[in-house]
């Protein structure tokens, strides 16, 4: 079953709001793109955990893996931790400062809270025995769901994704193709397991992310009748 997740950037309460109302299933907050205090954080969260009744990500990216946070490691860590208590899962990199990324999952668990473990390649596709390895290090490194995005260059290249994807649609796995050649793998890929399926809210928040409503209707007409 994979669940429809609505990446937000700009106006979190009101976008949350009308992301839930077009039918997202969880919702993701990127710290990392919004214009908002730090210390206002923990207000922000607590309003959203009040207003949607749908579990909430949490995620400060990395700028190595497309995110927008400018500060040092440490005060990034330091922010996603601040609102642990508020969310239901959080997202930490798996090429994040093993020390850091540690500290964060350690803390979720013992807050019980979901641990995505994430790795992103804008540049490229890496080979099959590569993107099994980033898989492995992921669950290795504590995550609940391992979330391998990268950039096709062909539909060879999104193909193996999708072969990838099948291949571990018995685990706990998110698979995305950014980019041109990898906007359909986001309709396909949870039809062959992943457990995950991120849309936009208004703009995208990365290469090819479609809307809700239209991820929506994709997966209805594509998903097979039983």
């Amino acid at each position: 079953m994979t669940n429809i997740v609505a990446a937000i950037a700009n106006d979190p309460l009101i976008s949350a709001i009308h992301a839930v109302d077009e039918g997202a299933d969880m919702i993701e907050i990127r710290i990392d793109l919004m214009n908002y205090p730090a210390d206002s954080l923990s207000s922000l969260f607590r309003e959203l955990s009040d207003t949607v009744q749908v579990p909430i990500i949490a995620t400060n990216r990395m700028q190595a893996e497309g995110g927008g946070f400018t500060g040092s490691e440490k005060e990034r860590i330091e922010i996603l931790l601040s609102v642990l208590e508020m969310v239901d899962a959080v997202d930490i990199e798996l090429r994040a400062r093993e020390e850091y990324r540690d500290r964060v999952v350690r803390r979720a668990k013992e807050a019980e809270k979901s641990v995505i473990i994430s790795y992103h390649d804008f540049l490229r596709t890496p080979n099959r025995g590569a993107m099994r390895k980033i898989l492995s290090d992921c669950f290795d490194a504590g995550s609940d769901i391992a979330k391998l995005a990268a950039t096709p260059h062909s539909y060879n290249d999104a193909l193996r994704l999708l072969e990838l994807t099948l291949d571990y649609a018995s685990e706990s796995v998110c698979i995305i193709g950014m980019g041109g050649y990898g906007v359909h793998t986001r309709a396909i890929a949870p039809l062959y397991g992943s457990a995950l399926a991120y849309a936009s809210v208004g703009y995208p928040t990365a290469p090819g992310q479609l809307g809700i409503r239209e991820l929506k209707g994709m997966l209805k007409m594509l998903s097979p009748s039983v």
